[in-house]
């Protein structure tokens, strides 16, 4: 949120389409990459993207960005499921370039605002008191208690240049997270992308075994637990999730700071909760 939100209205409105390619609105991607990487890739990281933004982090944002335009793809696009911040990212820069505006204005402008989120947004110590921004971690690479930051580091490496990117960095509370799930209940076009497998029917792939919804979790016991199908939703890496069970029109939103005061080896326990108190509720 917002970044596959604002990709599927971009589609809806024909603005882009699942078979826009990125080489065709990023130049800096054109120069290492054909057309064969597409609007649908990023959606469902079924680009080969393996290997972890984090391993980047101390290196330049243009560095940063460089390798993520350049890195090669040794499977083909849509033949491996590599769910990760790099097509998040990529994503982000597409809708720059399709809107001709910054994410983060894109955002404010079309999500935020009009659903009167008030409380959500990039860089909240701009907009809001700093006591109501809880901390996610005494990070040592930064040498601070982060608050109020892009937590994930190549997110926030990069935002020094080239501003807010679409795998991090949104602040939000629970209701308005509510507020942005029952617009989408409300919205059969979204609702439709979001409650079916994006790679069902998709020729040339194995990845139907795999499942998830354009820009969106979908049906993820991991996190959502043995719930009835369909269920779609996000996590994001301190702690934090939401799910939507549009048949029952039931929403759920966590938010963690389960990274503070330190990050754990793994997800596995913040997964564990999650899963748990999704199937007692739904």
């Amino acid at each position: 949120m917002p970044t596959g939100y604002l990709a599927l209205k971009a589609i809806q409105e024909g603005i882009l389409n699942l078979e826009t390619s990125v080489a065709d609105v990023l130049p800096d991607f054109a120069k290492y990459h054909n057309k064969e990487a597409k609007v649908f890739h990023l959606l469902t990281h079924s680009l080969d993207y393996r290997f972890p933004m984090s391993s980047l982090k101390d290196l330049p944002p243009q560095e940063i960005w460089q390798r993520v335009c350049s890195h090669k793809f040794e499977i083909p696009p849509g033949q491996l499921f590599c769910y990760g911040n790099a097509n998040s990212i990529l994503l982000g820069k597409v809708l720059e370039a399709a809107y001709k505006m910054p994410l983060d204005k894109l955002a404010k402008k079309r999500v935020f605002e009009p659903l009167k989120m008030q409380s959500t947004g990039w860089h909240p110590l701009e907009w809001a008191p700093v006591n109501r921004i809880i901390p996610t971690e005494i990070c040592h690479w930064r040498g601070r208690e982060l608050r109020g930051e892009t937590h994930d580091e190549s997110a926030w490496k990069l935002e020094l240049e080239f501003g807010a990117v679409g795998s991090a960095g949104v602040f939000s509370t629970a209701p308005d997270i509510l507020t942005f799930l029952e617009h989408i209940l409300e919205d059969d076009f979204l609702i439709e992308k979001l409650t079916r497998n994006a790679f069902e029917g998709v020729c040339n792939t194995p990845l139907q075994r795999e499942c998830t919804a354009l820009g969106f979790e979908l049906d993820n016991p991991k996190f959502m637990g043995n719930c009835p199908s369909p269920i779609f939703g996000k996590t994001g890496f301190t702690g934090t999730s939401f799910i939507c069970q549009p048949q029952k029109k039931f929403c759920l939103v966590v938010l963690c700071n389960y990274t503070y005061p330190t990050r754990k080896p793994n997800a596995d326990k913040i997964n564990e909760f999650r899963a748990r108190v999704a199937e007692l509720l739904v």
